[in-house]
């Protein structure tokens, strides 16, 4: 309670002493602008682009998969194939949806 009660004070007062702070400090005041004899020196002329050296061509393999296609083997499973069950208790497609569930028919 005592912490609470401390950083409510603190909230309240620091902009109050930062105020009163800045009001006894002099801040950054910018100098009066002074005419100037000498005008500015023109802005450099913009730097010419170099072209990058062409790069070299490598000839299309013949066997190299086209950008969007499917690689050949997509799907499969990389370890083997997994021996074939048919009592498998999670997935029993040969019935209705159980009870309950969201595909189950009303």
């Amino acid at each position: 309670m005592m912490y609470r009660n401390f950083a409510i004070a603190i909230l309240l007062a620091a902009p109050i002493i930062v105020m009163g702070v800045q009001s006894f400090v002099p801040g950054h005041h910018e100098p009066a602008a002074e005419p100037q004899s000498v005008a500015p020196p023109p802005p450099p002329p913009p730097p010419v682009p170099v072209a990058p050296p062409p790069m070299p061509v490598a000839p299309p393999a013949d066997d190299a998969p086209t950008f969007g296609q499917p690689m050949p083997g997509a799907g499969q499973p990389m370890l083997g194939a997994a021996p074939e069950t048919s009592s498998n208790p999670a997935f029993d497609a040969s019935g209705p949806a159980p009870a309950g569930s969201p595909n189950a028919e009303p």
